[in-house]
């Protein structure tokens, strides 16, 4: 941790305007879990006004801020389905649209709530890999290698691609996400998950696997789950040092459930656009009095901040 501690870390996402509020409750969830850490933020967009890039940027003042609007000539077409739009095919663009200088990138969602400092994420070897993630248990991973006619002759693993460390030189060399794109374009609405099924062709069996507590999702800690699914997937009681709000229950969403929903709520109050998303959403000081309640009576695991 010493060697990293005045590092640089880039940090990248990818959103549009209906985003721009959770984006920047993330990277006060950044700021937050690493005080001190130097932050570069690569902010791949489409339709963010000048004035929600302040607010973003305000959450983070000491840090630098680099915006890439990504354009119909950048990435395929995509028609929004169900809680998925064209920006999640953003994370593809950092290929040609991150600075030159940027050789290593964390990716992130915007539906996370970092807890850890991620400069211990930047610090993981990946090596001789492209990528490192968490693997995904809702996709079987041999049933997509048959319908893509993928090597199988090892236990084969897919990648949740919300959470990425990327090794963008090896990228750029091998057109891994040009690759990805091309088979989005190709494939389109074959794809379930879209551009995460494309970096899993593109990436297959070529990726390291991360520790899940850089990826937690809800079911995660569902007990009654916990048995089936992989080892690597058990949180097995520890605090996560990053949620992913996967699946269309956001936690920003009035009624919806997430046991770790205190967590988005306790951080877009470090932020310009709690009002905004209060009224978008019709959740009130009242609703996130019970969602603290709840998160008192039920905590899961959880660290300090």
């Amino acid at each position: 941790m010493t060697s990293q501690a005045n590092r640089v870390v880039d940090v990248a996402m990818g959103f549009d305007g209906r985003y721009a509020a959770h984006a920047a409750t993330v990277i006060s969830s950044i700021v937050q879990a690493a005080p001190g850490a130097k932050f570069r933020f690569i902010l791949l967009y489409a339709d963010v006004p000048e004035s929600a890039k302040k607010k973003c940027e305000s959450v983070a003042p000491h840090c630098e801020f680099v915006w890439r609007e990504v354009s119909d000539a950048d990435l395929p077409p995509f028609a929004d389905r169900e809680h998925f739009s064209r920006a999640t095919l953003f994370r593809l663009g950092l290929e040609s649209l991150a600075p030159s200088d940027c050789h290593r990138v964390l990716f992130l969602d915007s539906d996370i709530i970092v807890v850890d400092d991620l400069r211990k994420l930047w610090a993981v070897d990946i090596s001789p890999n492209p990528i490192g993630a968490v693997t995904d248990c809702y996709v079987d991973p041999v049933a997509f290698a048959e319908k893509w006619g993928l090597e199988n002759d090892k236990p084969p693993k897919y990648f949740n691609a919300g959470i990425l460390v990327i090794d963008l030189d090896k990228v750029r060399e091998e057109k891994l996400f040009s690759k990805a794109a091309a088979f989005v374009a190709k494939h389109d609405r074959d794809l379930p998950f879209n551009d995460q099924d494309a970096l899993n062709w593109s990436i297959w069996m070529r990726w390291t696997l991360l520790d899940v507590s850089w990826n937690v999702m809800r079911h995660m800690v569902i007990h009654s789950l916990e048995k089936e699914i992989p080892l690597e997937q058990r949180l097995r009681g520890r605090a996560p040092s990053i949620v992913h709000y996967t699946g269309p229950e956001k936690p920003w969403i009035k009624g919806a459930y997430h046991p770790w929903a205190w967590l988005y709520w306790k951080n877009v109050t470090r932020t310009p656009f709690l009002k905004e998303v209060e009224q978008a959403q019709g959740v009130g000081v009242k609703e996130r009095i019970r969602l603290w309640l709840r998160w008192l009576v039920f905590m899961p695991p959880a660290p300090t901040r």
